[in-house]
């Protein structure tokens, strides 16, 4: 099946991706914070990673991989694994803690941000590129 893109519906992944990156250069560090406190070191490098790239204005496909990780640890999806890092960082994890808040907000941008580069990918554009 082939996809034709509406030019509106384009421009408006466009403009959320490219706010999405913003966020990213902008808010990397609350990301990267987010990481470290539902996954532990190793998140926090691949984090670090992204919020390197998107700075730096690298092709989104070099990092989506590991934007696509975080997403799922954003919502949680490894902290049911029973005697993972995740699943105890999370239980220790108080809902009312504002870091808690943060990562629920790093969650929700993630989230739009992943949707619009995914648009942007069924549309044909595969090498989205933030300008430095």
């Amino acid at each position: 099946m082939q996809y034709t893109p509406n030019l509106q519906s384009l421009l408006r992944n466009l403009n959320k991706a490219s706010a999405f990156i913003d966020w990213l250069r902008d808010e990397g560090d609350s990301l990267i914070a987010s990481a470290t406190l539902l996954g532990g070191a190793k998140w926090a490098k691949r984090a670090r990673t992204v919020v390197a790239r998107a700075r730096a204005g690298d092709d989104t496909a070099s990092w989506g991989k590991d934007l696509h990780a975080l997403r799922r640890l954003l919502h949680l999806e490894f902290a049911d694994t029973l005697g993972s890092e995740e699943a105890y960082r999370f239980a220790a994890i108080h809902p009312d803690d504002p870091r808690a808040d943060e990562a629920r907000h790093c969650a929700e941008a993630v989230d739009r941000g992943v949707r619009a580069l995914e648009a942007l990918r069924l549309s044909g554009l595969t090498n989205v590129r933030g300008a430095a």
